[in-house]
C-alpha cells in the first residue's frame, strides 16, 4: 500500500470524523443572521442612500468575513489537540499497526484540518453572504430594487471577491504555519502546558527584550507575521490608497475588480519575501519534532 493510496484514505478519515463541526461553523451564523436582519434594524454607516449594489457587497462582504474569522479562530485553537488526538483516544496503536507513514497522516490532518475544511466552511458563508445581501437589499431599497440591480456586474464581483477569500485561506494557513505547526510541537511533547508555556514563554521573552534591553526586534517580527498573515487572508487596501473613492456600480465594478486582482497579485509576491520562507522553515522544523513525537509514540 503506498503513500499515494492511502493518502485520499486518510482525508476522508478525517472528513467524516469532523465534517458535521465544520458544516455547523458555516451555517449557524446565517440561521443566526437571517431572523436579526428581518426583523432587526439595518444601517449603513451614512446618512446618504446607498445603492443596492453597494448595500449588496458592503452586507454580504461583511457577514463572509464574519464567519471566515469563526473559521481562522476555529483552526487556531483547534491546531493544537490534533497532536494528542490519536494518544488520547488510542487510536495512535492502530495507526501504527499499518503500512502508513507519519509524515502522510500528519499531512493529511493538517491539509483537511488547515485548508479543505475552511474552504467548504468559507464556501458556505459565501452562500450565506449572498442571502444576507438579498434580504439587506430588500429591506434597506425594497423589492423593487432587485428587479434593477447590476446583477451580472455584481454576481462577477462577488466571485472574484469569494476566490480571493478562499486564496486567503491557503496563504494565511501558510503564514500562519510558524505559530500552529509550533504550537502541535509544543502541545505533543508538554501536552495540554504546551501552548501556554511556548508561547507565553515566546512572548515575555519578546516583551524583556523590548523593555528592558531595547530590543523590540523580536516583538516587531511577531507583530510583522501576523500582519503579513492579515494581508494575505482579506483583500486590503495595500497597493491602493483610493479605493473608498471608487465608485459603484456602472465603471465601479471593473475597478474594483481591478482592485481585487491587483490585491491579489501583491498577496502572492509576498510569498518570496525572507520572512515568509524562515516562517516555513521554522514549520517544517516543528513538523520534524511532531513526527518525530509520533514515532516515539
Amino acid at each position: 500500500m503506498t503513500a499515494m493510496s492511502t493518502f485520499p484514505t486518510l482525508l476522508q478519515r478525517e472528513w467524516m470524523q469532523h465534517r458535521l463541526g465544520w458544516w455547523l461553523l458555516g451555517a449557524v451564523p446565517l440561521a443566526v443572521m437571517v431572523p436579526l436582519m428581518l426583523f432587526g434594524e439595518i444601517r449603513m454607516g451614512n446618512d446618504r442612500p446607498s445603492s443596492p449594489e453597494t448595500v449588496a457587497l458592503m452586507i454580504g462582504a461583511g457577514y463572509t468575513f464574519f464567519v471566515m474569522v469563526l473559521v481562522l479562530g476555529a483552526v487556531a485553537i483547534q491546531a493544537p489537540g490534533l497532536a494528542r488526538r490519536d494518544q488520547q483516544d488510542r487510536s495512535i496503536e492502530f495507526w501504527l499497526s499499518l503500512p502508513i507513514g507519519h509524515v502522510p497522516a500528519l499531512g493529511a490532518t493538517l491539509l483537511m484540518h488547515w485548508v479543505l475544511l475552511p474552504l467548504l466552511a468559507l464556501g458556505l458563508a459565501a452562500a450565506g453572504g449572498v442571502v444576507a445581501a438579498l434580504i439587506a437589499v430588500v429591506r434597506v431599497n425594497g423589492v423593487d430594487a432587485l428587479v434593477h440591480m447590476e446583477g451580472a456586474a455584481l454576481l462577477m464581483l462577488w466571485l472574484g471577491v469569494t476566490a480571493r477569500l478562499a486564496l486567503g485561506v491557503v496563504l494565511g494557513a501558510l503564514w500562519l504555519s510558524p505559530f500552529l505547526m509550533g504550537g502541535m510541537a509544543a502541545s505533543a511533547w508538554l501536552k495540554r502546558w504546551g501552548v501556554p508555556v511556548v508561547g507565553g514563554g515566546l512572548v515575555l521573552v519578546a516583551v524583556l527584550l523590548a523593555n528592558l534591553y531595547g530590543q523590540p526586534w523580536l516583538l516587531d517580527q511577531l507583530g510583522a507575521q501576523l500582519e503579513h498573515f492579515g494581508w494575505a487572508v482579506v483583500p486590503s487596501q495595500q497597493g491602493s490608497d483610493d479605493i473608498d473613492q471608487i465608485p459603484f456600480p456602472s465603471e465601479g465594478a471593473p475597478a474594483l475588480g481591478g482592485w481585487l486582482w491587483q490585491d491579489t497579485l501583491l498577496a502572492l509576491g509576498d510569498l518570496a519575501s525572507v520572512r515568509f520562507v524562515a516562517g516555513l522553515a521554522i514549520a517544517g522544523a516543528a513538523f520534524a519534532l511532531l513526527v518525530w513525537k509520533r514515532r516515539r509514540g
